[in-house]
């Protein structure tokens, strides 16, 4: 049986398998409210108010239709005992989720969407009578809203306002700072019945399957206070004629006053929630204009026009769900600046305010994390050189913004548990982003060890070797070669901005630090990833386990290091070493025995997580060596073992409209092959930019669009239509005998595209 297919024409996924081996989740979001939504409409959702997390509801939902004639319900979003519905399925959208299903006679419409300008979820239900007959049936909506903000049950009350048409949960509680200490279930049709109580709705001891609630004529319908146990749900009694409609918009969310539930609850009507729906996919569809491929590959363009974009729009909001790292949302931008300029200017802005005054940023901000990790000042030259040449805007480099006070030393606290919900600590002072940047730079530069590397601290890119440089001694090779990636990207801002006399003093320090990487980084056939404060190599033969780790050898492709000649033969040792049937392994063999010099990553079990999975943010690195070095099968057919249709890959349960951040590895002894759980990864970012700007070519530079393909050698004909800088390319791939590209019919002595022109029809000719 079929899981589901791509609709193009609407941009969705349809899942019609409503059962897969865990569920499929999609994220729905704003800039204050974001959650998560599975194949039923159940998920988590969650506001932020002044950088403390709010949750609005903990994740059950249920849409009942209860036949009054004969007694018989059933839950038309879940289908508990799997009855034969003639349908059912999800459609998975840009901005919303939708389950429809018909089951004797009623058809049912379930949409999901998070308001730009509320701190709620909005759900739209509508209802059709598709039977011979006239129906007279029950529908009910439920949901768990987040009402208790602290242990002491006797601060919350929940009673069902008529005026308001909401059901208002409270809870005033003693010395309780938490924000918005109101919680609202609102309805736009008035309601039979309703029930604020678990206990009465669902039974002591009945489940969702089988609620309580519904075998009585109305649900409770009283209030409730001292309750542990809070649910929301509405009954709407209804008689539908052959053909016959009923529809009504429902929101849950949070308030900071009684007041505010009185105009929320006014908003909640259906047609207010088509129109948040129409902006939902307006906003979405912008993003399809700037890139759109075609090639022989159809689910290669569905990711690339669709839903990359979607998932790394996810990532360059809100990090990693709930709180955002300062790698993860750099790289996001670095991929998405394209699709909103203005907006990834913004929120490189919004990041470079978390660097502490040493040049070093925070490892993830709203909430803090105060872990030392050492990595994040090598991803912002990228994300600048990014921005700058997609948009020629180089004042950029001059607006002034502060620092997170202190250094990154004094505030780093060596606990993994170190998360802290507080105000932004700025500085008095700001500089420009320039000095932010070079700021990075020097950090880096002196926070070496007696190698001559970058030290670990806390870790780099691996937070999962947490343990290896805690007496400050530990050495990063990985974080030394990405360091040398980011001075590259360094160089061009130097030299773009008026800087070039601090170029020479760069370009030798980059060298000495090029030096000490091949004296002290490079192990038998590949660069090492650190050395421990112990001394003790990480990645090395010498070692009976993690004897090699896959992102040193693709950074050293992404960073120059060496000559192509020993840069491919480093690529050859990953494909002979690191490769399994569905991508490759960030390391192997997998640790076996906990090492407290190592960090978590060691006592992790083997292929889980950075120990010996297929981790996909790295095997998207790959995708970009293979690239650089011209080896465009390698780089297709990585990017095929990795895909949710790999067919050696059968039972990976991936999202087909998602990438994962990892697959359990050749090594677990239990479910190889395995993901876990999807969307919140970089590999989305990266994967995006391997396709359009490393196979496809199409790279924006300083001084234009590149074009510089590196396709698999089966593609003969690819087309894209790529926007930059208010110009449409129009852009033809054909495979030749010949390397040349032709510009509205003349042949151009560069691989830099003209400007100038609304549009140009492009055609590159290619070996």
């Amino acid at each position: 049986m079929g899981k589901g297919y791509f609709d193009s024409k609407n941009k969705e996924y349809v899942i019609t398998n409503m059962y897969p081996e865990r569920p499929w989740l999609n994220y729905l979001w704003s800039e204050t409210t974001y959650g998560s939504v599975d194949q039923f409409g159940n998920g988590e959702n969650a506001t932020f108010i002044n950088s403390t997390r709010r949750v609005i509801e903990t994740g059950e939902r249920n849409l009942y239709i209860k036949d009054l004639e004969t007694g018989e319900y059933y839950s038309a979003n879940k289908n508990y005992n799997r009855e034969k519905f003639d349908v059912f399925e999800c459609h998975v959208g840009l901005g919303y989720q939708r389950i429809i299903s018909e089951y004797k006679g009623i058809r049912t419409e379930f949409t999901i969407i998070v308001p730009k300008d509320l701190r709620a979820t909005s759900y739209h239900v509508k209802v059709t009578n598709v039977d011979k007959t006239q129906k007279n049936v029950d529908v009910y909506f439920m949901t768990e809203p987040n009402a208790n903000l602290t242990w002491h049950y006797a601060y919350g009350e929940a009673d069902y306002d008529k005026n308001s048409k909401a059901i208002i949960y409270t809870h005033k509680a003693y010395d309780c700072n938490l924000p918005c200490k109101f919680c609202y279930l609102a309805t736009e049709k008035d309601v039979y019945g309703f029930d604020v109580n678990r206990a009465s709705f669902k039974g002591v001891y009945n489940g969702y399957d089988n609620p309580a609630g519904l075998k009585e004529d109305k649900l409770y319908s009283k209030g409730i206070n001292f309750n542990d146990g809070y649910v929301g749900a509405f009954q709407y009694r209804l008689s539908l004629e052959i053909g016959e409609t009923w529809e009504t918009a429902i929101t849950c969310g949070v308030s900071e006053t009684q007041e505010e539930i009185k105009t929320f609850s006014k908003l909640c009507t259906s047609k207010n929630f088509y129109t948040e729906l129409d902006y939902q996919k307006t906003e979405n569809a912008k993003y399809h204009d700037v890139f759109y491929l075609e090639t022989p590959d159809s689910v290669l363009n569905e990711q690339s026009n669709v839903w990359l974009k979607r998932q790394l729009a996810y990532g360059k909001t809100w990090g990693r769900g709930g709180g955002k790292g300062f790698r993860d949302v750099m790289q996001d931008i670095t991929a998405f600046c394209s699709f909103d300029t203005s907006l990834a200017r913004t929120r490189i802005l919004h990041a470079l305010k978390h660097q502490y005054e040493d040049g070093n940023p925070i490892r993830m901000f709203e909430p803090n994390f105060l872990y030392p990790y050492n990595d994040g000042a090598v991803w912002i030259p990228s994300a600048i050189i990014s921005y700058i040449s997609e948009t020629d805007d180089i004042s950029i480099l001059d607006e002034q913004i502060p620092y997170l006070s202190g250094t990154s030393r004094e505030k780093s606290v060596y606990d993994d548990n170190s998360f802290a919900y507080a105000p932004y600590d700025g500085t008095d002072y700001q500089t420009t982003v320039f000095e932010h940047v070079k700021r990075a730079m020097d950090y880096l530069l002196s926070a070496r060890g007696e190698r001559g590397l970058v030290l670990f601290y806390g870790g780099d890119w691996n937070d999962s070797l947490n343990a290896v440089g805690k007496l400050g001694k530990g050495e990063s090779v990985w974080l030394s070669i990405a360091t040398v990636k980011a001075l590259n990207e360094f160089e061009q801002i130097l030299s773009v901005y008026g800087k070039s006399d601090l170029i020479e003093y760069y370009s030798d320090k980059k060298q000495e630090l090029i030096d000490s990487i091949k004296k002290n980084g490079y192990d038998t056939d590949h660069y090492l990833y650190g050395i421990n404060d112990y001394g003790e190599k990480i990645g090395s033969d010498e070692n009976p386990t993690a004897k090699i780790f896959l992102n040193p050898q693709t950074w050293a492709v992404l960073a120059d290091l060496d000559t192509k000649e020993n840069l491919e033969k480093l690529m050859d040792v990953v494909e002979t070493r690191l490769s399994c049937d569905f991508g490759y392994v960030q390391c192997t063999p997998s640790y076996v025995n906990g090492s407290d010099r190592i960090g978590r990553m060691s006592y992790f079990k083997k292929g889980c997580y950075e120990n010996g999975s297929v981790y996909n943010h790295g095997v998207a690195f790959k995708i970009v060596a293979d690239c650089l070095l011209g080896r465009g099968d390698n780089a297709y057919d990585t990017m095929l073992k990795i895909r949710y249709d790999n067919k050696l890959n059968p039972n990976c349960v991936v999202e087909p409209y998602a990438v994962t951040n990892m697959y359990f590895g050749p090594e677990n002894e239990y479910r190889p092959g395995y993901s876990p759980a999807s969307w919140i990864t970089g590999t989305a970012g990266w994967l995006y930019r391997g396709i359009t700007e490393y196979l496809c070519g199409v790279q924006p530079t300083l001084k234009g669009l590149k074009i510089a393909p590196c396709f698999p050698s089966h593609f003969e004909t690819v087309k894209v239509k790529r926007v930059f800088r208010n110009t449409v390319y129009n852009i033809t791939y054909l495979r030749s005998t010949e390397n040349k590209i032709v510009v509205d019919g003349e042949t151009i002595n560069s691989n830099v595209l003209p400007l100038g022109k609304d549009s140009y029809n492009v055609t590159v000719y290619f070996k």
